[in-house]
């Protein structure tokens, strides 16, 4: 079993009554959500950071996008973005 560390937390009171209560809904142990969703949210982090040094270094080597290239690329996120939540919504 790997060694564990105890740290003191401050919770807004909804997050901690939501956090409580699905752990409760899962039978598992609050500190096993907590960890759960700390290893996700770090992984998450580090996809983002190596996606950002890549785009980093591809731009450097090919060139940095003019303003118009940025405003359409935002303009194809923002899009792209606004479906994705209408299918949640109508899921």
């Amino acid at each position: 079993m790997a060694e564990k560390v105890k740290f003191s937390v401050s919770l807004d009171a909804e997050l901690g009554k939501a956090l409580r209560q699905y752990a409760e809904a899962q039978g598992e142990q609050i500190s096993a959500v907590v960890s759960q969703a700390l290893e996700k949210y770090l992984d998450d982090r580090r996809v983002i950071r190596e996606g950002l040094r890549a785009m980093e270094e591809y731009f450097d080597e090919h060139g940095w996008p003019t303003p118009d290239e940025q405003a359409e690329a935002q303009a194809w996120v923002d899009d792209l973005f606004s479906e994705e939540r209408q299918e949640r919504r109508s899921a």
